[in-house]
């Protein structure tokens, strides 16, 4: 049997060209073009309010300044400046704390304010024990 596409000799029998894969035994015409309907107007590409990335924005989340603050200040408190380091320490903490829970996710650093804040108060709290334990020397020294 002749291929009507590719002029080959098949078997007879055979439903298929060997050479072509063509359909044996019907008049193999090119295809016609189908025409497609016309396709819909695109959509606009981006909305109006749509406004692209101007930067990579990877998945880290920076910390709070006030909460590094807060941590050398209160590490502060102990090495060098024991009042004044828990001063600033417990107010950045608290501030810290306040920035973290207002930014919905978009600042860490809660821990960090945390520590901050545990440094100041106890460095308050040996201050006001100290001051008390001197108080009593001087009342002490006093009285003899």
């Amino acid at each position: 049997m002749q291929c009507s596409q590719c002029g080959a000799t098949s078997d007879e029998g055979q439903r298929f060209c060997y050479n072509c894969g063509a359909r044996l035994g019907v008049q193999n015409l090119p295809p016609t073009p189908t025409i497609a309907p016309p396709l819909p107007p695109a959509p606009p590409q981006h909305p109006e309010s749509y406004q692209p990335p101007t930067a990579y924005q990877s998945g880290f989340i920076p910390n709070s300044t006030l909460a590094v603050v807060s941590v050398v200040s209160g590490v502060l408190s102990w090495v060098l400046l024991p009042l004044i380091g828990a001063i600033v320490a417990v107010i950045t903490g608290h501030m810290a704390r306040n920035e973290i829970r207002n930014a919905n996710g978009r600042i860490a650093g809660s821990g960090l304010a945390t520590i901050g804040l545990l440094l100041g108060y106890i460095q308050f709290v040996f201050a006001i024990v100290g001051g008390c334990f001197l108080l009593f020397l001087v009342m002490l020294t006093l009285a003899s």
